[in-house]
């Protein structure tokens, strides 16, 4: 009987309108066992309108295997079903056979073998297209949110975040009551109450009337209140244990212990009853339902006599009817009666559980036959039995992505190697290939340190040299993941394989591009040219391609870097989905450094709608938007960009291009005027980033951003540090894309110090050295192709070793509207020339480049340059100031760093008078010191050389 919860229901059927009508709406469900989750759910679900789809998954305790995935695949089976797998299958890329046909035979043989690394990115990704399917309003439930395995909070996490459609309520319950300080799930729930799309929802107890209703609707009668008072005051309001008290007739002094409490009705059952109950406890240990078939199995009874067995217990609500067996009322109630069956017989149970399902594994849906039979053999102590078993569940594991509990699983096995007889008869292979899985399982579940001890361990067993190139290909790419750049594990593996060996040119390709990545252009593209002969493996001579097109493209040459991209798209395998969007990647970074950004832009947009339809939105298409963002950002669409970054962010991406989006939207955020926000995106990018990690390329951008988000809070020391740093790592000279940006933010450190150290002889030493320093660098750069050349131009104006005007023409043909209002802006202060000043202006409004725009203005201000009109031109350079000519005087003295009374002393005035005119040119010139209005005069040129 269902009493009470108004306020709750009231709150799940607002949530469920302001899902249909303003976004998706997750609500998480948290209370103690026998609270009343499930049932408010369930009555919740069976008042919603016609029309509206509810699909549910439960969550199952994890035994000895890896059920992963558990509530989605019992969700989604449902959904198909529904839907109809026809129509199912075309709604999703590829018709799901890229990502959800691993876990639905229904829609087709999944497409070729599952692929570690991005086979979950798709996967997901088919998940939340049928979830924003066009089919109506959509209720999720997922049960018992305290036993998720891992995939299923990663799952769940990305589609809370990613669910857009209105229509679709999701709702999840947990036991708050099991999740102490380490339980996994507490940070998944602390992530998830921070967004706005998600609320939390705790039953209260039960009040003393609705016990009262509660108790005459199980006993159908009305209860005495001193009965209603006593139940109320032992079950402290619970509807499980109320019930259960309600049953034993419990009255007055100390009620019995929980366990037997409930198991008050499954006592009063007939002998026959109690021991098909006990089967099925055993064989639904780990949640869900118990299988018809496998009770059956486990009785010995026939469908008859098993139907007669069970008809009390499901009259009895002890053992609601499901969609293939038998689901206890409460897992409560399953976990009582599993505890009472005998320890011998509870073991040979469980034994003939694991043979059924090892005879049968269709006896349990969604591909878990594996896992609970290895879980059923290690409950029974059949120790080899159980091992076999948890090999299949490892390779069932690795079909789904379900890459955490692999792992778990081949641990588990490999601890248990030892102690078996013949391990190798057994599984059909040997300790090298077990530990190879085990590391490539490490790759993808973030366990790159774990994966590496267990390549090393057997590389250790001496595997014959094509093994051995494998693993040592795997332990590159984990050690990569850990910031070592992996290279000598490449050469290492290429040395052990002969001349047009596949892998020998897969580990190539590799090479060359992680050689790329570090700047070694050269060697990479020797490795690159090299890979590409090995032989027709075509994702080898596309990936050689790619590498190739970079290289071309930072060489300066577009019609090569173009010719290889064409042959790298052309090479791509048919059906082939992640070398497509990497090569968008490649393209667009390359184009936009040759500056074509009108023509990268396009090429990135047309490689995002194919990563969105190729489900790799979350992986390569997150990659892909941080290169988009470079041409828009250089192209003045900043919003566009700023966009398409949070957009990736949003989808939770790998650690590099979640740092590589921050790093982006930082150096936007600056050039807009949010100081904290460029502070805030580039600390969240560093935090990622270092120590060191990833190849400079990715770096650079990001000390870059530090550098100038120092600069922004007038923090040189902070910003001289971090300069200090970058320009102290070997081989800069090797990149020069990635250095002269980082060059242009230390001449503009380095300006500012100089114009800071007038009066000072010491500082203007040091920074006279800095500087110095950087144009050593700056002539040991190459300069390769019209942005570097812009480049160049720029940090010689800087320096102030050319004209500003060099620079302008740069940027102007370039057509990057922020570096040529820099430069405008510049140039304008060098000449006093009112049209550049007008010009910087406009395209700093026009972009809402707040910084510069205020740096203009107040230019044109103190250089009395008319923003609006033009006004007749000054002859003396103090009149260009509002000055008169004795404060002319004074102000050149002062820029020569002379005190007020040697002013006194030079011009033939008293001290005094020599300080009046010094207090009126800092109120001309809005200076707030000396030091400030001589750094002015400095800039201005207003005198030639300071001392002349």
């Amino acid at each position: 009987m269902f009493v009470a919860r108004t306020a709750e229901m009231g709150r799940l059927s607002e949530a469920h309108a302001r899902a249909r009508g303003a976004g998706p709406v997750t609500v998480l469900i948290g209370g103690e066992a026998g609270i009343g989750k499930s049932r408010l759910v369930a009555e919740f679900a069976a008042r919603l309108p016609s029309g509206t789809r509810v699909v549910r998954g439960d969550c199952l305790e994890v035994g000895a295997g890896g059920l992963a995935y558990a509530p989605f695949i019992a969700a989604m089976r449902a959904l198909v079903r529904e839907l109809g797998a026809e129509h199912a299958a075309g709604l999703l890329p590829g018709r799901g056979r890229h990502g959800l046909a691993h876990w639905l035979p229904v829609l087709g043989p999944p497409d070729g073998v599952s692929d570690p690394i991005y086979g979950r990115a798709r996967l997901f990704g088919d998940v939340l297209t049928l979830l924003e399917a066009p089919t109506g309003p959509l209720v999720l439930v997922l049960e018992d949110l305290q036993w998720a395995d891992p995939s299923s909070r990663e799952l769940l996490v990305f589609l809370v975040h990613n669910l857009s459609r209105p229509g679709v309520l999701v709702l999840g319950t947990y036991r708050s009551t099991d999740l102490d300080e380490r339980h996994p799930l507490r940070p998944v729930l602390a992530g998830l109450a921070r967004s706005p799309r998600v609320e939390t929802l705790d039953p209260v107890p039960l009040s003393r009337a609705d016990v009262g209703a509660l108790v005459a609707g199980r006993l159908g009668r009305d209860p005495e209140p001193d009965e209603v008072a006593e139940i109320h005051r032992h079950s402290e309001g619970n509807p499980l244990f109320a019930e259960a008290l309600a049953d034993a007739g419990t009255r007055g002094g100390t009620p019995v212990r929980l366990r037997d409490l409930l198991l008050t009705g499954f006592r009063a059952l007939p002998d026959d009853s109690r021991e098909v109950l006990h089967a099925a406890a055993v064989a639904s240990a780990w949640g869900g339902e118990a299988a018809h078939g496998l009770l059956a199995a486990l009785s010995g009874l026939d469908d008859t006599a098993l139907e007669a067995a069970l008809r009390p217990a499901v009259d009895r609500g002890l053992l609601p009817t499901g969609e293939r067996g038998y689901a206890f009322r409460h897992a409560l109630l399953r976990r009582a009666i599993y505890e009472d069956v005998l320890p011998g017989a509870r073991a040979r149970l469980h034994a003939r559980s694991g043979a059924a399902l090892h005879d049968d594994p269709g006896l349990v849906p969604d591909g878990r036959a594996a896992a609970e039979e290895a879980a059923h053999w290690c409950r029974a102590g059949e120790r080899e039995r159980a091992f076999e078993a948890l090999w299949r569940a490892a390779l069932a594991a690795r079909s789904v992505h379900a890459h955490p509990e692999r792992l778990r699983i081949l641990t588990r096995l490999l601890r248990q190697w030892d102690g078996i007889g013949e391990p190798e008869r057994m599984l059909g292979t040997d300790r090298v290939d077990v530990l190879h899985n085990a590391a490539e399982a490490c790759l993808p579940a973030g366990e790159a340190a774990r994966g590496a001890e267990l390549a090393t361990e057997a590389l250790a067993l001496g595997p014959v040299p094509e093994r051995a190139a494998a693993l040592l290909e795997l332990r590159s790419m984990l050690r990569h993941r850990l910031g070592d750049d992996g290279i000598a594990d490449l050469r290492a593996g290429i040395e052990l394989l002969p001349d047009g060996a596949p892998a020998r040119g897969r580990l190539l390709a590799t090479l060359a591009n992680r050689l790329l990545l570090l700047g070694h252009t050269a060697e990479a593209a020797e490795k690159a040219a090299e890979a590409r002969a090995t032989g027709p493996d075509a994702r080898v001579r596309a990936s050689a391609m790619l590498t190739l097109g970079s290289i071309r493209g930072l060489d300066g040459d577009p019609d090569a870097a173009r010719a290889a991209f064409a042959g790298a798209r052309e090479a791509v395998p048919g059906g082939e989905a992640v070398l497509p969007v990497i090569a968008a990647m490649a393209e667009t970074e390359a184009l936009h450094g040759l500056g074509l950004d009108e023509q990268s832009a396009e090429c990135g947009r047309r490689g995002l709608e194919v990563a969105r339809r190729a489900g790799l939105a979350r992986d390569q298409g997150a990659g892909l938007a941080t290169k988009v963002a470079e041409p828009l950002f250089a192209l003045g669409h900043w919003a566009e960009a700023a966009a398409l970054l949070r957009d990736a962010l949003a989808l939770d991406p790998p650690p590099l291009f979640r740092a590589l989006a921050h790093t982006r939207l930082g150096l936007i955020a600056l050039a807009e005027g949010d100081v904290t926000g460029a502070a805030d995106a580039a600390g969240e990018a560093h935090a990622i980033m270092s120590p060191s990690r990833w190849g400079r390329m990715f770096r650079l951008p990001l000390h870059d951003l530090r550098c100038q988000v120092a600069l922004a809070q007038d923090d040189l020391p902070g910003a001289d540090e971090i300069l200090a740093g970058v320009l102290a790592e070997p081989g800069l000279a090797g990149i020069p894309r990635h250095a002269w940006p980082v060059l242009l933010t230390g001449a503009r450190l380095a300006a500012e110090r100089a114009a800071r150290a007038l009066g000072d002889p010491g500082e203007a030493q040091a920074a006279a050295v800095r500087l110095a320093g950087l144009r050593d660098l700056a002539g040991r750069l190459p300069v390769i192709g019209p942005v570097q050349s812009a480049q160049r131009k720029t940090f010689l104006a800087e320096a102030g070793d050319a004209p500003w005007d060099d620079a302008v023409s740069a940027w102007r043909e370039l057509d990057r509207p922020h570096a040529l209002a820099y430069a405008l802006r510049h140039a304008a202060e060098a000449s006093l020339d009112p049209v550049r000043c007008r010009e910087a202006a406009g395209i700093a409004s026009r972009l809402g480049a707040k910084p510069l725009l205020k740096e203009v203005e107040l230019l044109a201000v103190r250089a009395r340059l008319p923003l609006h009109e033009p006004e007749p031109r000054d002859t003396e350079p103090g009149d260009r100031l509002g000055l008169t000519p004795r404060e002319t005087e004074v102000l050149r003295l002062v820029a020569d760093g002379r005190s007020n009374r040697q002013i006194g002393e030079t011009l033939f005035i008293s001290t005094r008078t020599a300080g009046v005119h010094v207090s009126n040119i800092l109120a001309k010139l809005d200076a707030s010191s000396r030091t400030e209005a001589a750094a002015l005069a400095h800039r201005l040129r207003l005198f030639g050389p300071v001392g002349q």
